[in-house]
């Protein structure tokens, strides 16, 4: 399973790589980016299972909305603002307030990873 963390914050990357490694399904290495182009670009090139990013990357890029780009992609977004996370929630996204609470985003994965 790929897995693409983006944040822009390193240290909110860094808490939830752990997390991230220590599930029950078998990833390969957890590939991190900022809120940037190059998030995108490592997207396209990496084609992942799972995409967890603050909602930054999503309002900087209608690409990444769910449509047929990425296809077999499940996107989770984060942001410490829960009416930007309501937006994305109508739209079928999963997401996750920040600060993130770690059993939280595991149950989220394990949800997501099982209707993969």
């Amino acid at each position: 399973m790929k897995i693409i963390l983006i944040d822009d914050k390193a240290h909110v990357r860094d808490s939830l790589k752990p997390v991230l490694k220590k599930l029950s399904f078998k990833n390969e290495d957890i590939l991190e980016a900022n809120c940037d182009q190059g998030a995108i670009q490592l997207i396209a090139a990496h084609e992942p299972d799972i995409i967890v990013t603050d909602a930054k990357l999503l309002l900087l890029s209608e690409s990444l909305l769910p449509d047929e780009t990425y296809p077999h992609s499940r996107i989770i977004v984060t942001s410490s603002h829960a009416f930007v996370l309501d937006a994305f929630c109508r739209g079928g996204m999963d997401s996750l307030l920040k600060p993130i609470d770690t059993g939280e985003l595991e149950n989220v994965l394990l949800r997501v990873s099982a209707a993969g």
